[in-house]
């Protein structure tokens, strides 16, 4: 494999509806000849012992040796580690301090796979004694999709461990389901519960990645590096806040049963629970919006936000300065906001100051060049990555204190990848609002073809819905006064009641809209139920009795 480039040939994209895998048809184990090189990345601290049940299991893989190497990457053992005689025909061993900067397993793995070959990288860790068929089952994944993300199951054991050439000989002899008793045994039990609920994750939400555990994995190169691979600044937690990125790129998680193995000793969160969740929640919190009860505190700001919200510069300041200030007045608080416009024409040449042709924009950029929630861009980001949600509104649109935090739960209800919202009198989306969800959106961004809407390829491989602007408190600005173009004031942000926002979601109607069905289909129904409200509202004046004479 050292004479192989690192081929990353893309696999053909099949268009997968959320995380529904089931139209992947991958080859039946040992039933098929697998052509994609792997490289199986462990990262090692002080483990000689159980290093060597590993490898010497590893050494019995079905996978092809030519396709296969494993890379062993030792985090500063002291002594340091060695390779055993009973190994994988392609094993080596890299010095963490020789090749990478920091320390810890995420930049073990991460030096690992930046100077491995393979176009998949699959991860395992030093205390893993896998069956021969572990790597083949979760590859043969890989060789349909470069999307998926492959998860391998595992039971943990405390019992006496048996020795490298008995773990060899029962890998080899088919009988590695013996080493240990299963009774002895204890599953992953919040991940299995979490796949068992769900489906097999097929019918899971955006929080699937939960399931994301680095002890035995695997994923298509591209995909790595395409989400910029694991956090070597990380201590612990990195296959979460990795897993989390890489649903934000479309990926697809995929539990694969058939990749068994067993885990030698219980695992730290097993152990040692309550004080790894304390160490890991400000380190995810600020790398990860999502689960959301990572972020009680309100009002603070993250390295990664709930939402990117993008606004064009292209009208008067005082309109354009009134659509920015009510999203950030609003009470989803874990918001960021993108203006975009060409800000590098605001040269400091000399120039009519009040007659200035650029004076609105330049009013803007005075305006918010402070504002740690707001960036000025010269171009809209494609997408909000790694932010799980892109809120494009326009300029001339003016939203509720709480317009937002109820669109993302409305998203989240219905789970789609792109929720529209149009207001009075809008004829067409760009006179709207759209919530883009990232994940869905990164997916028809890599799968789309060059002539098909964006719009529509979001809706296939994740789904779309309407909402009417009336119902979200979001209004076209131009149809306002001047005068009303003003900033909300200062406001305290309060936890809402939750049966009151049920009872907010419940009074929503909402609009599926397929990639076959028109935008004519929504306005009409919008256009109706403004009708409707109109009459009503114009009934109730009719009916309200005069106010008496003075």
């Amino acid at each position: 494999m050292s004479s192989r480039t690192r081929a990353t040939t893309a696999r053909s994209p099949v268009r997968l509806f959320r995380n529904d895998w089931s139209r992947l048809s991958p080859p039946e184990p040992g039933e098929w000849q697998p052509s994609r090189s792997v490289s199986l990345i462990i990262p090692a601290h002080d483990c000689q012992r159980s290093l060597d049940l590993t490898l010497a299991a590893l050494s019995t893989q079905t996978y092809p040796s030519g396709l296969l190497e494993v890379v062993v990457v030792d985090d500063g053992s002291d002594p340091p580690l060695v390779l055993p005689r009973l190994r994988p025909e392609n094993c080596r061993l890299l010095r963490l301090a020789e090749h990478g900067d920091g320390w810890g397993r995420s930049a073990a793995l991460h030096a690992g796979a930046t100077r491995s070959e393979g176009e998949i990288l699959h991860w395992l860790d030093a205390d893993m004694v896998v069956f021969p068929e572990h790597v083949a089952a979760q590859a043969r994944w890989q060789h349909v999709s470069d999307e998926a993300v492959t998860l391998g199951y595992k039971r943990f054991v405390e019992a006496d461990w048996p020795t490298p050439e008995q773990v060899a000989e029962s890998c080899a002899g088919g009988t590695a389901d013996q080493l240990f008793r299963l009774d002895d045994s204890e599953p992953h039990e919040y991940v299995e519960r979490l796949i068992d609920a769900t489906d097999q994750l097929r019918g899971g939400d955006h929080l699937n990645f939960r399931a994301h555990v680095g002890a035995t994995a695997a994923l298509s190169r591209g995909l790595y590096t395409e989400t910029g691979g694991l956090n070597p600044g990380l201590r612990l937690g990195e296959d979460t806040e990795f897993g989390y990125r890489l649903a934000q790129a479309g990926a697809v998680f995929v539990p694969e049963p058939r990749a068994r193995s067993w885990h030698l000793g219980r695992s730290h969160m097993m152990t040692r629970g309550e004080a790894l969740r304390r160490y890991n929640r400000p380190f995810l919190a600020d790398l990860m919006p999502q689960p959301r009860y990572l972020r009680a505190a309100a009002q603070r700001g993250w390295a990664v936000p709930l939402v990117v919200a993008v606004v064009r510069a292209d009208g008067p300041y005082e309109m354009v300065r009134t659509c920015v200030d009510r999203l950030l007045a609003g009470d989803q608080t874990d918001l960021r906001v993108v203006l975009v416009a060409h800000w590098a024409e605001l040269t400091d040449d000399r120039r009519p100051v009040l007659a200035d042709p650029l004076l609105d924009r330049r009013l803007l950029a005075a305006t918010y060049r402070s504002e740690p929630r707001v960036e000025l861009a010269e171009e809209p980001p494609r997408t909000a990555y790694p932010a799980a949600y892109l809120l494009e509104v326009g300029s001339h649109l003016g939203v509720d204190g709480d317009t937002v935090r109820r669109l993302v739960a409305v998203a989240d209800q219905w789970q789609v990848g792109l929720l529209r919202v149009l207001p009075v009198g809008a004829a067409t989306p760009d006179d709207g609002l759209s919530l883009w969800r990232t994940s869905a959106l990164s997916r028809a961004l890599r799968v789309r073809g060059p002539a098909e809407e964006l719009a529509e390829v979001v809706a296939e491989v994740a789904g779309r819905r309407w909402v009417s602007g009336d119902d979200f408190g979001v209004v076209d600005l131009r149809l306002l006064p001047e005068s009303s173009w003003v900033s909300p004031r200062p406001r305290q942000v309060v936890r809402p009641d939750r049966r009151a926002r049920r009872a907010a979601l419940a009074g929503v109607e909402t609009i599926p809209v397929g990639g076959i069905r028109s935008l004519a289909t929504a306005t009409r129904f919008v256009a109706g139920r403004y009708a409707g409200l109109a009459a009503d509202r114009l009934r109730q004046r009719v009916r309200r009795p005069a106010a008496p004479a003075d």
